[in-house]
């Protein structure tokens, strides 16, 4: 019977936030990954012709969008995008306990 191996996290291993030049290259990475999904998100709906801001709009059923629905538009997709960026972080840095993360290997 073959052995199957264990799924290991993080998958890169020796790059995790223990000390502050990882800390605080880790968040910027992390935090430009947000940022940048936050601003191409809200640059797809400066245009009423775009495919994103037709679509959102039929969803409401209405002649143009307001600022108030772009706003929570953008803000719930982005709050969605930060939680994707940070799990995605978390597999592939063990990203998320910041100073206080132990060395060695994690256990489940």
């Amino acid at each position: 019977m073959p052995t199957i191996q264990k799924f290991q996290l993080p998958l890169i291993t020796g790059f995790r936030s223990t000390n502050l030049t990882n800390a605080f290259v880790l968040n910027a990475f992390v935090t430009a990954l947000i940022t940048i999904f936050a601003i191409e998100l809200r640059d797809l709906f400066r245009n009423e012709k775009s495919r994103v801001y037709g679509y959102v709009n039929n969803l409401y059923g209405g002649k143009s969008l307001s600022i108030f629905q772009i706003l929570s538009i953008v803000f719930l997709s982005t709050f969605a995008g930060a939680i994707l960026v940070y799990l995605f972080m978390y597999v592939l840095f063990d990203y998320g306990g910041g100073l206080l993360s132990q060395d060695g290997k994690m256990v489940f």
